[in-house]
């Protein structure tokens, strides 16, 4: 039997939230310092972000199906940054890089597995229904 679920709006509420502080806190830390751990945990919340933005468009899914969607789309940004591709569209669009990154770094593709991860967690407790008090 499965779970029951949140309100739709309150799974997209949260979700909104859970977004703009992915990208408050990734973008906070580039501003910080420009090390390699920033840059994994930069990673990280890429593909918590993307997750997030996939349970905003259909926040019915499973868990497990987000974090992939969010692990497969990653890794594809990261494998495009070794085609001509990626050169071609920052190139024309250099804002485009702060989405398809700039050099591929295969130590990005684990710390996306570890984002994909925390993900299953964060989906649950955002779809989990609120708890109801009992009136006392």
């Amino acid at each position: 039997m499965t779970p029951p679920l949140a309100p739709l709006r309150r799974i997209r509420l949260l979700a909104i939230v859970g977004g703009l502080a992915c990208l408050a806190l990734g973008l906070g830390l580039q501003l910080l310092d420009r090390s390699g751990v920033i840059d994994l945990i930069g990673s990280v919340l890429y593909v918590v972000l993307v997750g997030l933005l996939v349970l905003l468009v259909r926040p019915r899914l499973p868990g497990v199906v987000i974090a992939a969607i969010a692990l497969g789309f990653a890794t594809a940004v990261e494998l495009l940054q070794l085609t001509p591709i990626h050169a071609a569209v920052v190139g024309a669009f250099p804002p485009a890089r702060l989405v398809l990154g700039s050099a591929f770094d295969p130590l990005d593709l684990a710390a996306y597995l570890v984002g994909a991860l925390l993900l299953l967690p964060l989906v649950r407790v955002i779809t989990r229904p609120a708890a109801v008090r009992e009136p006392q």
